[in-house]
């Protein structure tokens, strides 16, 4: 049998360039760190988990206070007007009235909720002026409805 020769013999042995392979696997790592986004644990928040009372007392519970401004600008408290003259801006009435019912509600242990209820065709300065009255009674638990 006759010996069979290598055509490739007087060539060069081909080098393998593993840079460009390198390049792009740095440039996918990076990648992968800038999108990624990293989530805190439940641990770390400060959150109040569900759980059994240990205490015996029973909070007294307060009703929610609903404030409705019609499209006129009469500011109606749980159903009843409050301040109906839109020139005066300091609501006078309205502010007494949550002034109140923050005063009950601290008495009773409780958080004041209100619900301000704007109609669509009312004018902004009003809804600001609740929100100013509401500041006014330290009331930071608002709640806006449609």
């Amino acid at each position: 049998m006759a010996k069979k020769s290598d055509p490739f013999a007087d060539q060069p042995a081909p080098d393998a360039d593993i840079s460009p392979m390198i390049d792009v696997a740095f440039l996918l790592l990076i990648y992968f760190i800038v999108t990624t986004t990293l989530q805190k644990n439940e641990a770390d928040l400060s959150l109040t988990l569900p759980g059994v009372s240990s205490s015996d007392t029973t909070k007294v519970k307060i009703k929610q206070t609903v404030v409705r401004i019609d499209p006129s600008g009469v500011i109606f408290v749980n159903g009843e007007a409050a301040d109906s003259d839109n020139n005066d801006r300091s609501v006078p009435v309205l502010t007494d009235r949550l002034e109140r019912y923050a005063a009950s509600t601290a008495l009773a242990q409780a958080e004041p909720q209100i619900i301000i209820d704007c109609d669509d065709e009312g004018k902004g300065q009003r809804f600001v002026d609740v929100l100013n009255a509401c500041a006014k009674a330290e009331i930071k638990n608002i709640t806006l409805a449609n």
